[in-house]
């Protein structure tokens, strides 16, 4: 392949990994630990194989653990898997397939002890946390919230002890959980900016190709952005596929709990903090961030568009409605084109 494919390959599937420089520069200052030269995979689902070699028919190291944490090493690419042709060399042991790794960072920050009013973003900065339903002692453990996923930060606790918790709102069932201040950081408001708000709302559209699983951006008819997705699965009988069609996007939430209960197609899922949401039809189908995969390439979700944490806050800030900063939810009706076809 050449090196301009590879470099095309790479950027899709390391594109929930970098963190900007202008975003490093921005939150700098309120960082304790950095660990931004190394970077890591979590392992989203349980069994995920490591290989010696980046092929599926070579020999199996081991099958590894939900929520393991390894260094990536490295990056290979094999067109035998031609959809997402990546696999992660990590720890330097061997290599696994990339849909079932998470790139992530371990970032520690300095807790924010003021949060204004009516509450402001979050977002998480560790692979992973434990959320919990109150401060008392031996509370319970509710969920465990992932690297990249966004929150709506209330209030900062400090507890007995003397350490720091941000309450957080769940916006699905208006509870409260609490977190180590420090596994999060606080959004500033430049980084919630629209992008290109000079462009009218009628000269911006998104096209997004089902076959190639590509979504673009246009400005009039210049390309201004292109990326990877993972669309809604088609079953034999039926599925959650993506529907085709002319649509707006009508509404958004910088994050969201997305639930739905199993049906006759399949499982159902309980996903917290999802990223950067912006929906374009009325039953809340959606371009979001995904953190619990990295397939983009293939067809996995049920019914909305994937893309990695970065890529959807971009397209967050470039479509209409612009969302004000202090809003966790917002509608507008100069919503971006979105032509699924």
């Amino acid at each position: 392949m050449t090196r301009r494919e590879f470099l095309k390959y790479l950027g899709f599937g390391l594109a929930g990994l970098m963190v900007p420089t202008k975003n490093i520069e921005q939150i700098g200052t309120d960082l304790i630990d950095q660990d931004l030269n190394v970077l890591y995979g979590r392992i989203t689902q349980s069994g995920h194989e490591l290989y010696k070699e980046p092929d599926q028919t070579a020999d199996v190291i081991q099958s590894m653990d939900m929520d393991s944490v390894w260094r990536i090493t490295g990056v290979r690419i094999n067109q035998a898997n031609s959809t997402n042709p990546i696999w992660y060399e990590l720890d330097y042991s061997g290599f696994a397939h990339s849909r079932r790794v998470q790139p992530v960072r371990k970032i520690r920050n300095k807790p924010v002890l003021s949060i204004p009013k009516d509450g402001c973003l979050g977002e998480v900065t560790m692979p992973f946390v434990d959320a919990y339903s109150s401060l008392v002692k031996d509370q319970d453990i509710i969920y465990r919230f992932y690297y990249s996923a966004t929150f709506w930060v209330l209030d900062v606790v400090i507890d007995h002890d003397m350490k720091i918790w941000y309450k957080l709102l769940d916006d699905r069932s208006y509870k409260f959980y609490y977190i180590p201040a420090d596994h999060m950081r606080i959004v500033p408001d430049e980084e919630l900016s629209p992008i290109s708000p000079h462009v009218p709302f009628e000269d911006k559209k998104i096209i997004v190709d089902l076959a190639s699983q590509v979504l673009t951006a246009y400005e009039e008819e210049r390309l201004v952005f292109q990326t990877k997705i993972s669309s809604g699965i088609r079953l034999l009988e039926g599925g959650f596929a993506t529907p085709k069609g002319i649509y707006r996007v009508m509404r958004k939430r910088p994050c969201r709990h997305m639930a739905n209960p199993p049906n006759a197609y399949g499982s159902g899922f309980d996903l917290p903090g999802v990223p950067w949401v912006s929906y374009f039809t009325g039953d809340g189908i959606a371009l979001h961030g995904t953190y619990w995969h990295n397939d983009y390439g293939n067809p996995s979700s049920h019914g909305c568009v994937n893309m990695s944490p970065q890529t959807s806050k971009w397209i967050y800030r470039w479509t209409t409605p612009t969302v004000p900063p202090d809003n966790y939810y917002y509608s507008g009706t100069d919503g971006t084109r979105v032509i699924i076809q």
